[in-house]
C-alpha cells in the first residue's frame, strides 16, 4: 500500500468518525430536554375551578359582571403537588374553559370571561349562546406565561347575560397547559 492510499483511507475514516461524532452530539443535545408538560391528562392536572356568585340586585338590564373566587386548588398548589413552583414554568397556556350554569341559577344567554379583575385582561372564553343552557366548553390557546409567573391567575372577571334576574352563580373550569423545567 502506498503512502497516498494510506492517507486517503485514514482521511476517509477520519471524515466518517467526525460525521458520526457530530450526529451523536446533535441527537444527545436534542434529547437532553429537562422539561415536562402538565395538562388535563396529567395525574395532577392543572385545572382550576372558579365560581362567580352574584345577587339579584347586581343584575342590570339582564347583565351582571363579577369577579371569581377559586373553588379548588390554585396553580401554586397544583404545581407544588407536581414538584414544581411558578418559577419553573417556561410556557403556559389556557387550553380550554368550561362554563357551567348550575340548574339553580338563572339561565345564561352569553358569557365573556377575562383573566384578572376586569375586562382589560386577556379574554379566555366567549360564548355567544348556550344551546343547552347548562354548560359550554370553549377551546382556546390563550398564552398566559407572564400572568402565571406574576401570580395574576387567581381571579377571573366574568360578564354574563342572563335570561332572568335573581341570585345565582356561574362556574368555570380552567384547563391549563404548563411546560415546566427542572425535571
Amino acid at each position: 500500500m502506498t503512502v497516498a492510499e494510506r492517507t486517503l483511507r485514514r482521511g476517509s475514516l477520519l471524515i466518517v468518525l467526525l460525521a458520526a461524532s457530530v450526529a451523536w452530539t446533535s441527537c444527545d443535545l436534542a434529547s437532553a430536554s429537562n422539561t415536562a408538560i402538565l395538562n388535563a391528562n396529567s395525574p395532577i392536572a392543572p385545572t382550576v375551578q372558579h365560581r362567580f356568585e352574584y345577587k339579584g340586585e347586581d343584575v342590570v338590564d339582564g347583565e351582571v359582571a363579577v369577579e371569581s373566587k377559586i373553588q379548588s386548588d390554585d396553580l401554586d398548589a397544583i404545581l407544588s403537588r407536581n414538584g414544581f413552583s411558578r418559577s419553573d414554568v417556561v410556557d403556559a397556556r389556557i387550553d380550554s374553559v368550561k362554563i357551567i350554569n348550575p340548574e339553580s341559577a338563572p339561565s345564561l344567554r352569553d358569557a365573556d370571561v377575562f383573566l384578572g379583575t376586569d375586562a382589560e385582561g386577556p379574554r379566555v372564553a366567549q360564548v355567544t349562546s348556550f344551546p343547552d343552557g347548562a354548560s359550554f366548553v370553549v377551546d382556546t390557546s390563550t398564552p398566559v406565561l407572564e400572568a402565571v409567573r406574576n401570580d395574576e391567575v387567581r381571579t377571573l372577571y366574568g360578564r354574563f347575560g342572563l335570561e332572568s334576574a335573581g341570585d345565582g352563580a356561574v362556574k368555570a373550569e380552567v384547563y391549563y397547559r404548563l411546560e415546566v423545567e427542572g425535571v
